[in-house]
C-alpha cells in the first residue's frame, strides 16, 4: 500500500502566504541571485496553483518577466518560462473540460445559440492589428469553449432563464468587454475567470 500524502503535500494545495512571499521576492527586478531563484522555482514546481491564487499573487505574470530578465541565467529563465506555460497548460485544460449543461427546450436552445453567435461576433469585430490586442480565434476549440462558458455563465446567473433579462445581461457583458480592452484582453488571455465580466461587473 502507498504512503498517503498529507493534504499540505498536494499538488492543488497551496500555502496561499508562502506563494505571496515567493512573489516578493521573485518580482525584485534587481535580484540577481540564480541560486535564490532556482531554489524557489523548484518550491513552486512541486503545486499547480488555482487561477485565483495566481491572479492575487501575479506569479504567472512574474514568472513571464523573469523568462526576460538579462541579469540571470539561461537556464533560470528558461525554467521560469517553463514553469509558467506548465500552469497555464493546466488551467487551459480545466477550461476545455466539458461543462454540465442542463437540456433544453428547442427555442431555448436556439435563442441560446443565437446569444453565443453574438458573443462571437463582438469578439471578432474587436481584433485588431495592436500586438497589445489579444486575438479572437472563432475556429480555435479554446475560444470557442469560451464562447460556451460565458454564455453558460450568464445563462446561470439568469436562473438557468431565457429572456429579456437574459438577452440584457448579454448586451451588458459586450458593453462591458467593450468599454475595457483590458479585461477582453484578460479574458481571452486566461488571465481572470470566465464569470468575472458576468458577476464582479
Amino acid at each position: 500500500m502507498g504512503k498517503q500524502l498529507k493534504i499540505n503535500e498536494l499538488k492543488r494545495v497551496v500555502n496561499v502566504d508562502k506563494f505571496s512571499q515567493y512573489a516578493n521576492i521573485l518580482k525584485d527586478a534587481d535580484n540577481s541571485d540564480d541560486r535564490q531563484i532556482d531554489s524557489i522555482l523548484n518550491e513552486l514546481a512541486l503545486k499547480t496553483p488555482s487561477r485565483d491564487v495566481l491572479m492575487k499573487t501575479k506569479l504567472g505574470f512574474i514568472l513571464k518577466e523573469i523568462s526576460k530578465r538579462p541579469n540571470l541565467s539561461k537556464k533560470t529563465r528558461e525554467k521560469a518560462l517553463s514553469l509558467r506555460t506548465k500552469w497555464k497548460e493546466f488551467h487551459k485544460r480545466l477550461l476545455l473540460a466539458p461543462k454540465y449543461d442542463v437540456k433544453c427546450d428547442k427555442p431555448t436552445t436556439e435563442s441560446r445559440q443565437r446569444a453565443r453567435e453574438e458573443l462571437t461576433k463582438y469578439f471578432i469585430k474587436t481584433n485588431s492589428a495592436d500586438s497589445k490586442t489579444a486575438l479572437f480565434d472563432s475556429n480555435h476549440e479554446e475560444h470557442i469553449s469560451l464562447i460556451s462558458d460565458l454564455e453558460f455563465t450568464i445563462f446561470q446567473q439568469n436562473d438557468k432563464l431565457v429572456n429579456n433579462k437574459y438577452f440584457n445581461l448579454i448586451r451588458k457583458c459586450i458593453n462591458i468587454l467593450s468599454q475595457n480592452s483590458k479585461l477582453r484582453n484578460d479574458l481571452l488571455n486566461l488571465n481572470i475567470k470566465i464569470e468575472d465580466p458576468v458577476i464582479t461587473y
